[in-house]
């Protein structure tokens, strides 16, 4: 297995990781943020994020893309930064369809029930992820992005 890229996306900006191993005892082999350059138009900003998402596809060559999305519940979802994201979010998935890599997206409960974890946001918290140390990922954001990757592994 090639691993699984996760993916958190916010306004002009992806985070990602690339997650191997199991269910019960990940690998973070490769992460990071992209972030577009401040200079950039909405459109521009979707263009740059697509050409790093292929290039850490092709880079990584994961088997498989989870990409977070926002609770159904989230406040905020009529306001700007929130569409934003949805946009963001929609040219992951399309990198993604381009490359032929099956992709899962949902909120982080869905990533809870793949991941057998009664509670997500608290696992997020913790020093470490089923034996994979995160203390120096203090970003919440990154820590999604791996979290929904590692709930895709195989269990053993």
């Amino acid at each position: 297995m090639n691993g699984i890229l996760g993916v958190r996306a916010e306004q002009a900006a992806v985070h990602w990781a690339i997650v191997q191993g199991t269910l019960n005892r990940p690998i973070l082999h490769a992460h990071g943020s992209e972030v577009a350059p401040e200079s950039y138009n909405e459109g521009e900003s979707l263009v740059w994020i697509r050409k790093r998402l292929v290039y850490i596809i092709d880079t990584f060559k994961p088997a498989k893309v989870a990409v977070r999305y926002p609770e159904g519940n989230a406040q905020g979802a009529n306001k700007d930064w929130a569409k934003a994201r949805c946009r963001v979010e929609g040219v992951v998935l399309e990198a993604a369809g381009s490359t032929n890599l099956p992709t899962v997206t949902g909120a982080m409960r869905t990533f809870g029930k793949h991941s057998e974890s009664n509670s997500p946001q608290e696992e997020l918290k913790r020093d470490d992820l089923r034996g994979l140390n995160w203390s120096e990922h203090k970003d919440s954001k990154l820590r999604e992005a791996i979290f929904v990757a590692a709930s895709l592994l195989p269990k053993g």
